[in-house]
């Protein structure tokens, strides 16, 4: 279920009345205040168009991540592939970090 608080969050965030986020999902003005009030859950379809027409992040949308209050959108989120690269390169540098300390060490005890 979605919080009213998402819905409430992503319509300041995109300066969005009822009347507008209403038309945007194609569901009544009147349904938007029933939903907004906890009385009603949005339409599966309106979810659908909410993700794709505003790009939200489905999983900030449902709660699993994220505060309610601030919007995640998709084009903000970085890509696996990009991910699985900075981890790649992250070792690569503690690897070569760890030899700097040997030869420091080494020195050291050579003086």
């Amino acid at each position: 279920m979605i919080e009213v608080a998402r819905i409430a969050a992503l319509m300041k965030a995109h300066h969005l009345n009822t009347g507008e986020l209403a038309q945007i999902v194609h569901l009544s003005p009147s349904k938007i205040s029933k939903v907004l009030s906890g009385d009603q859950k949005l339409t599966t379809s309106a979810v659908g168009i909410i993700i794709k027409e505003l790009g939200i992040y489905p999983n900030w949308l449902f709660g699993y991540e994220g505060e309610p209050e601030t919007v995640m959108y998709m084009k903000d989120l970085v890509h696996k592939n990009e991910v699985e690269k900075l981890e790649a390169k992250i070792r690569e540098l503690k690897d070569e970090l760890g030899e700097v300390y040997k030869q420091l060490a080494e020195e050291r005890r050579a003086k």
